[in-house]
Formats: C-alpha cells, sequence, structure tokens
C-alpha cells in the first residue's frame, strides 16, 4: 500500500479506513474471529462492511475480481450465457 502515501486522497481514505477497523476492534476485540462471512464474498465487506477495490490489491482469489475479469473476457470474446430454466 506504498502507492497510498503519495497520492493524498488515497491517504485520506487509507486513514478512514484504519479509523474504521480501530473502533470496530475497540467495539469487539473478536471481530476478526466472530465476524460472518460476506454474502459477496468480499473479505473487505466482511471485515469493515465496505467494499474498496481500489484498496484491495492483497487477494489473489477476490471472486468480485475474479467475476469482473470473468465478464471482461465474455464481452471481449462475444459470448452470450444463456441460462436454461
Amino acid at each position: 500500500m506504498s502507492w497510498g502515501i503519495e497520492d493524498q486522497q488515497r491517504r485520506k481514505d487509507i486513514l478512514a479506513l484504519m479509523d474504521i477497523s480501530e473502533r470496530i476492534m475497540k467495539a469487539n476485540p473478536n471481530h476478526v474471529n466472530e465476524v460472518p462471512k460476506s454474502t459477496s464474498g468480499c473479505w473487505m465487506e466482511q471485515m469493515y462492511g465496505m467494499q474498496r477495490c481500489d484498496f484491495c490489491d492483497l487477494s489473489v482469489d477476490c471472486p468480485i475480481r475474479e467475476e469482473q475479469i470473468w465478464q471482461e473476457y465474455l464481452t471481449k470474446n462475444n459470448i452470450i450465457i444463456e441460462k436454461n430454466s
């Protein structure tokens, strides 16, 4: 996250995220162990209650990123998936 130090807006956003984290941990020190899995599979949403894909460069298996790459692939290759009911 070194890029966040150079960009003032990202620096503010990171500090805000750290503040959210601090408040969550003060309210419940066991939050990390007790938090329920998010419906989207996003770890950031699970931990912080928000999605910020511009921060999340750590999770290789991010379901949101995987879906985005899949949709881009489908669009680029003119593939249409039809669902059979």
